[in-house]
């Protein structure tokens, strides 16, 4: 089987589906919930069918993702100097887009997201550094590092939910310092936990460079007569 780029099937019989209707059907049913036959179920065809359209499970996924981070929101700065209040709404809505979506978060740890909504997401992101003063392969790097802290901490939040039910469930134990203090700390409030790694990350970042002042154009001051009376000693 070949494929256009758009992902478009060369040959074969008419289709019942598209790529569009795969993608759809896939939102439907959730990235953590994602299998390939699942989502033929949710389209009346066999699972086998939709290999004319996508390769497997892990490219849906990566068309579902996509399709999403299109709804991540990015602030451009109200001025130079507020760039980290843009990374920190850009982190905001990362969060939100995760809790709504179970499995986005460890789905882009596992996976380096390529099509079009992911890099202008990137664009935007580089866009808004570069215009404050950092250079571009910085910028690069701010940007893939608050990726991993916002997306590793959100997959963690994730992957704790079963424990953290299971605590509201009943008491706080006593079962040594160390332990009592872990269970603490998954009992915290969730915003008061991101809000800690947030403000622990930005603060850490270096400031960009600042804009270097153009020499002056055209202007000569002569120094000589004021260095020669310095010599001999002219008041």
């Amino acid at each position: 089987m070949t494929y256009a780029a758009d992902g478009q099937r060369r040959r074969g019989r008419p289709p019942r589906i598209s790529r569009d209707h795969i993608v759809d059907a896939a939102c439907e049913v959730g990235i953590e919930n994602l299998t390939m036959a699942a989502v033929a179920e949710r389209l009346g065809v066999t699972h086998q069918s939709l290999y004319g359209w996508v390769q497997d499970r892990d490219e849906l996924i990566d068309l579902v993702s996509d399709r999403l981070i299109a709804r991540i929101e990015i602030q451009p700065p109200a001025d130079p100097a507020s760039w980290r209040v843009s990374l920190r709404s850009y982190a905001n809505s990362v969060r939100r887009l995760a809790e709504e979506t179970p499995g986005f978060a460890a789905a882009g740890l596992r996976r380096f997201r390529t099509l079009d909504n992911s890099e202008k997401l990137n664009h935007d992101v580089l866009l808004l550094l570069t215009d404050v003063g950092f250079e571009p392969p910085m910028a690069q790097r701010v940007y893939d590092s608050l990726n991993s802290v916002l997306l590793g901490w959100l997959a963690r939040e994730q992957s704790l939910i079963a424990i953290r039910q299971r605590l509201s469930a009943g008491p706080s134990g006593s079962r040594g310092l160390i332990t009592d203090f872990a269970e603490a700390e998954l009992r915290a409030p969730a915003d008061e936990r991101f809000e800690f790694l947030i403000h622990s990350f930005l603060a850490g970042l270096p400031d960009p460079s600042p804009t270097p002042v153009a020499p002056a154009v055209g202007i000569v001051v002569d120094i000589r007569d004021d260095l020669v009376e310095q010599a001999i000693g002219v008041e």
